[in-house]
């Protein structure tokens, strides 16, 4: 029987310089380190960074040829950092990599190799709450479930938020804070966890 792999600790990430020549994009994959192990059918979050003396407007997480995550900036932004998500569904190498793109402009690719293991110790459970966690940076919370509402305040990279409903679209998420504030944030510019599937209609 497989043991339980040791936990994946998103650690302060690795200051590794990124150089913005002007010509195209550049990334570099911040977390999980390459190699690590991870168990399939469980979501990992997959942290990048990167510059763009113009600004980068999308990231890319592709598995060999085909994209598994897409996740735009807000705005062109030349610092950007996302949180891209991944499940694995089988075991063995894992060969991602990640392209973020000035809009038609790529970069090249940033590289990472994981290995997946089946978990046979135990069964999933599914989360008995749903939360939400920021995958861009400066996220605007906002009074309503609109851009022309009010911008409250900027939430950062990775905060986690509780779900306190969603609008009848499923677009966008009313949240709370840890200290308490409540806003709504664009359900694009989050990960969602748990049973958000039966988070309740609420009006702004």
């Amino acid at each position: 029987m497989l043991s339980a792999p040791e936990p994946i600790q998103v650690a302060t990430p690795t200051q590794v310089p990124l150089i913005d020549d002007g010509s195209r994009p550049q990334v570099l994959i911040e977390a999980p380190p390459n190699g690590a192990q991870v168990i399939v059918g469980e979501q990992l979050i997959i942290r990048v960074r990167a510059v763009d003396s113009v600004g980068i407007t999308r990231a890319e997480l592709r598995q060999g040829e085909r994209v598994v995550a897409i996740q735009p900036a807000p705005d062109p932004i030349r610092e950007f950092q996302a949180l891209l998500p991944y499940t694995p569904t089988q075991g063995g190498t894992i060969a991602l990599s990640v392209v973020v793109y000035r809009r038609a402009v790529a970069s090249e690719p940033a590289t990472l190799s994981l290995q997946a293991i089946t978990q046979v110790s135990a069964t999933q459970r599914a989360a008995q709450v749903c939360t939400a966690q920021v995958n861009v940076n400066n996220l605007n919370l906002r009074r309503g479930d609109s851009t022309s509402t009010e911008i409250i305040t900027k939430l950062s990279l990775g905060e986690r938020l509780s779900v306190l409903g969603r609008n009848a679209s499923r677009t966008w998420y009313r949240v709370q804070r840890a200290d308490g504030q409540i806003g709504w944030v664009s359900a694009q510019y989050v990960i969602p966890d748990g049973d958000c599937a039966n988070a309740p209609i609420v009006q702004p």
